[in-house]
Parts: C-alpha cells; sequence; structure tokens
C-alpha cells in the first residue's frame, strides 16, 4: 500500500511494530554476547548486566563476589560458538550450486555478470556482510535503493543492510516480505519505503517537517525484505531463530560452570591450613601491654587502637604465618571437658569429586551446544566402532542444517537479485533460478580416509572404493578446481589405484600385476613430470578431445617411458631393469 503523509506522521506518533522490534534488538544483543569476542563489559553491556543479575539470584552474596571478580574479557563461550560456524561455513561450498538468469535480449546477460560483480559484490557480500549478519544480526532488512542522480545510461541500483534497531515501524504479514517500512537516517531524516514510493522526509521528533525526496520505483512490492526467512516460532512475525539461538541458555550454563571452575581451581593451589589457637604470653612488664587472641589490650584490660583505626596486633602470634601460599586458620584447642584426638595441623584441600563434576559439565554442554547446532552426531573420527547406519545419521543430520542455512540465504539472493535487475532492466528481465546447491562437504579429508579405509579393510568393491575417493578429492581440493581437476586424471591413469605399492609388488610376485604397471605405479610422479617437461600439463592436454581418448594416450605415452621388460618368473625379490 502507498502510505499517504497522513499515515506516516501517524505511524511516528504510535508504531505499532515497537514492542517487536525491541525484543528483537534484545535477541541480537544476547547473540553477541557469545558470538562475537569482546575485550571488556563495555562491548556487551545490556547482556553482560542480564547474565550477572541472574547469576547473582542464583547464588550466595560472598561467592558472587568472587564469581564477578573472575568474570573477566573475553569470555569462553565465543570461542565454542566460532568452532559452530567453522563448521557451517560448508554452506558455502557446495558441489551442484548455480544460478541461471533469463532476458529479454540476450546481451543483457553479459551486462548483469558485470554489474553483479562489480557493483553487487556478489557472490562474495554473501560469504563476508552475510555471513557475519546471520551471526548477530539476524533481523536485519535488506533495503534496496537508487541513487538520488543517475549517471549512466541505465539504473544503478543498490542493496545494503539496515540494523533493526534503526526501523521505526514495518508491516510484514508473513514475517519475511514487507509492506511498507521507515526508518532513521540520522537525527531529523526518515526514509519510507512502499509499495510504490521511496521517500525521505525531515522530521523533528514524531513530527514530519517535509518531504525531502520522492521517487516511484515501479515494481508494485516494496524494495525491502527481510534478510534472514526462520522464524524463532510458528506466531513471531519479526523475531527470527539462527543456528545458534535455541542453546542460548545453554550458552549461559555453560559460561557459568567455566567460571565456577575458576572460583574451585583457587583451591588447588591455595589449600587451607588450620591449627589449634595457641595460647600467648606476651606481656609488657613496663607497660602492661598484653596479649589476648592476637591482639593487645592495656593494663585497664582495653584494646590499643592504632591511628589509622583497627586494633593494634600482638608483636608475637602475629608474625606466625605458613610458609607458601594458603590460608591459615585457628580451631579452638581441645581441653579436659572437650578432648581431640584429631591432627594438630591439617591441610584442607579441594574436593576432587566437585571440580571433576565442573570439568565433565562444562565438556558435557560443549558436545550438546556443537551437536544440537551442527546436526546430530559430531565428527566421525572421534567415534569408536562407528557403523554405516551412524554414518547415515551423522550425514543427514548436519545436511539438514546446512540445507536450512542454504534455503535462508537462496530467499535472501534471489530477492536482491530479481528486485535490482527489475529496477535496471525493467520487463527486459525474465526472472532467475538460484539453487546453492544440495551436496555439501559435510566430511573433513580425515573422516573421509577413515571411511576409505575401513571400506577397504571390509572388502568394498572397486565402485564404492571410487565413489569415496572421489570425494575425498573433491573435499580436499574444493577450492582449487584446476589442482582437483589434475588428481582426477592421474586418477585415471594410476594402475591398481587402491592398492598400496607393496600390495602391488606382492601380486607382481603372484604375477597378477606386468613389470610396466608396476613401475608406473611406483615412479608415477617421475613419469607425470617428464610428461609435462616434454609436452604440456596434463590438464591441458587433450582439453579438445573425449576424456577416455585423452586418458587412453596419456597411459599409453607413460607406458612408453616405463619400457617393454618382460615378467620375471614368479617369486623375485624385483622386477627387471
Amino acid at each position: 500500500m502507498a502510505l499517504s503523509v497522513e499515515e506516516i506522521k501517524q505511524i511516528l506518533k504510535e508504531p505499532k511494530a515497537k514492542n517487536e522490534v525491541a525484543k528483537a534488538v534484545r535477541m541480537e544483543r544476547r547473540l553477541r554476547f557469545h558470538t562475537e569476542t569482546a575485550l571488556t563489559a563495555y562491548d556487551n553491556n545490556t547482556p553482560v548486566q542480564e547474565f550477572l543479575e541472574w547469576v547473582n539470584s542464583l547464588i550466595p552474596k560472598d561467592k558472587f563476589n568472587t564469581f564477578t571478580k573472575l568474570f573477566t574479557f573475553p569470555l569462553p563461550t565465543p570461542a565454542i560458538v566460532e568452532d559452530v560456524y567453522r563448521e557451517l561455513e560448508r554452506v558455502f561450498y557446495s558441489r551442484n550450486a548455480n544460478a541461471t538468469y533469463q532476458f529479454a535480449d540476450s546481451g543483457l546477460s553479459t551486462d548483469w555478470k558485470k554489474y553483479q560483480r562489480d557493483k553487487l559484490n556478489e557472490p562474495v557480500v554473501w560469504r563476508t556482510e552475510g555471513w557475519e549478519r546471520m551471526k548477530t544480526a539476524t533481523h536485519s532488512i535488506m533495503i534496496v535503493d537508487l541513487p538520488s542522480v543517475q549517471e549512466s545510461e541505465l539504473p544503478e541500483p543498490y542493496f545494503y543492510f539496515l540494523d533493526i534497531s534503526s526501523v521505526v515501524d514495518l508491516s510484514s504479514p508473513d514475517g519475511n516480505s514487507i509492506e511498507w517500512i521507515a526508518f532513521r537516517q540520522g537525527e531529523d531524516k526518515i526514509a519510507v519505503f512502499d509499495d510504490t514510493y521511496m521517500r525521505v522526509l525531515s522530521v523533528k521528533g514524531t513530527e514530519v517537517l517535509s518531504v525531502i525526496s520522492e521517487v516511484e520505483h515501479g515494481l508494485s512490492y516494496c524494495p525491502a525484505r527481510f534478510f534472514w526467512s526462520t522464524r524463532l516460532n510458528k506466531g513471531a512475525k519479526i523475531m527470527k531463530k539462527n543456528p545458534v539461538t535455541k542453546e542460548l541458555a545453554n550458552l549461559d550454563w555453560l559460561l557459568f560452570f567455566a567460571i565456577s571452575k575458576r572460583h574451585l581451581d583457587l583451591y588447588a593451589p591455595y589449600p587451607i591450613y588450620s591449627a589449634y589457637e595457641a595460647d600467648c604470653n606476651f606481656a609488657n612488664n613496663e607497660t602492661g601491654d598484653y596479649c589476648d587472641g592476637g591482639f593487645l589490650r592495656n593494663s585497664g584490660g582495653e584494646y590499643k587502637l592504632l591511628h589509622a583505626g583497627g586494633v593494634e596486633p600482638c608483636p608475637v602470634c602475629s608474625q606466625k604465618h605458613i610458609v607458601g601460599p594458603g590460608s591459615f586458620l585457628e580451631v579452638p584447642a581441645p581441653t579436659h571437658d572437650a578432648p581431640d584426638m584429631k591432627n594438630p595441623v591439617s591441610i584442607t584441600t579441594i574436593d576432587e569429586a566437585s571440580l571433576n563434576y565442573n570439568v565433565k559439565e562444562c565438556e558435557r554442554l560443549e558436545k550438546v551446544i556443537y551437536d544440537s547446532c551442527i546436526g546430530i552426531g559430531g565428527d566421525v573420527s572421534e567415534k569408536e566402532a562407528i557403523n554405516e547406519t551412524q554414518v547415515s545419521a551423522n550425514f543427514e543430520g548436519k545436511t539438514s542444517v546446512l540445507v536450512s542455512l542454504k534455503s535462508n540465504f537462496e530467499q535472501a539472493q534471489r530477492f536482491i537479485d530479481e528486485t535490482v535487475c527489475r529496477l535496471r532492466y525493467g520487463n527486459s528481465f525474465l526472472g532467475c533460478s538460484i539453487n546453492w546447491g544440495t551436496e555439501f562437504y559435510v566430511f573433513t579429508v580425515k573422516d573421509l580416509y577413515d571411511r576409505y579405509k575401513q571400506a577397504k579393510d571390509n572388502g568394498a568393491s572397486d565402485s564404492e572404493l571410487d565413489a569415496l575417493m572421489h570425494q575425498i578429492l573433491e573435499t580436499e581440493y574444493r577450492t582449487n578446481p584446476t589442482q582437483l581437476q589434475r588428481m582426477q586424471i592421474i586418477r585415471q591413469i594410476e594402475p591398481y589405484r587402491h592398492y598400496t605399492r607393496q600390495e602391488t609388488l606382492d601380486m607382481y610376485k603372484e604375477g597378477i600385476v606386468t613389470v610396466q604397471e608396476l613401475r608406473l605405479k611406483a615412479n608415477m610422479s617421475y613419469y607425470i613430470d617428464r610428461f609435462e617437461r616434454e609436452n604440456i600439463n596434463i590438464v591441458e592436454f587433450g582439453s579438445n578431445l573425449p576424456f577416455r581418448e585423452k586418458i587412453d594416450r596419456l597411459t599409453k605415452t607413460l607406458l612408453s617411458y616405463v619400457g617393454t621388460e618382460t615378467i620375471k618368473p614368479r617369486g623375485t625379490n624385483e622386477p627387471e631393469g
């Protein structure tokens, strides 16, 4: 709906989304508290105060005083969350991601690719600012705008992320699309975007002074949208949920136990020593002063006070102290009426069970948070005797989290690209399809090698081992397509690629492997280097040939280097040379 100036004035006076916006701001502060590494409490003042008030309600005052002294920055929880997001960054590395754009004029496709890269900074912007927004500013709004003056033949629309704290009011029927939005541009200006206009108004407080600019964009919808699509719950319109949101309570508990462990750690280097109270018979015959419980009384029985305040200590027993760190307490000495046969001097150390409990609870919470955020199962390599069912569950759990992530990014990019293209190309833009893929590099290279070794030990077929090796190479070289292509070519050429050199030599002794195959297997790197010195690198070689013919020619050339030695009789140690 196109808002009138009178409606805008009413929005300023009575913003309907004010409470929801405030809740979103508070949620983002909590996310930053556990996600961003801060060096002082002032960086996250509000959530720090809320956390400390919560702790204060749980423990006695004296322990809370110690807790606050141990509550130092940087906090331990952001490191845990950083591990979570390092794992989730796999969403940017999919084997089958693709994006297509349709234009009435094919020449516009070239212009769009250049504009998309140079002006919108895609796809980099999603891996940088978009990723950071997802972590700590999930409620951000994407705004597509036009420059005040058009300086080129075609319009040059651009987009930016708007903090939810800058929003005055908005209307969102589904929690994703926006019918209209009013947001601050400094203290004396607000921008109002709806399905017809982009307006900038001069304001003072809640009063509209004038309309500074008004542009009719012609989109038939508001060029603004929520960046993140996943809502906190079914009834939420503004509140969003990122992968860590559901674990905020556990992160609070983890932080509590981590600092409580530090408190317990103090007792290990500083044990408590206790001994019977010793009678002190100090007395000054000249002044009449005498010792009473470690402090001096005068001849009249009054405590001797110091000029700076306090009571003057006994010069004899006040000098008694333990050697080394720790605390010293005196306990009443036994009497004839109340005998005590315990040791006169004892050391109280920290209860090991209590210390171990805090350590184990911290480890348990870390694992719960990590597994919940990235998907069930944890790392395959850390599990003992893991079976195929567990591997599949682990894979599916991690993949489902990545699919949810990529769906949010897909919707965000599709809105931006479609809106920018419609503003720039008008009816010449026909549509687009954005797909961040479905095949992610869920496992690490080590995980995959463990699975490969297990499959080989279990007698898996060469076809199964080929599939696993293909996955290993794609994972290891996912950011280097040229090297990946090179390794895939070598994999095709290498004889008996699923066998070690020793295993190949044993098969040669059995007459299964030829001398040529054995020598090629043992010296593959040398022969590849020789081919590339005499010809061209194996990636570029035969680039116009069918792949099968390319491999055949490479193999034939490499075998020609080996020679035509005959097979030696079985049981010999080395091939002829």
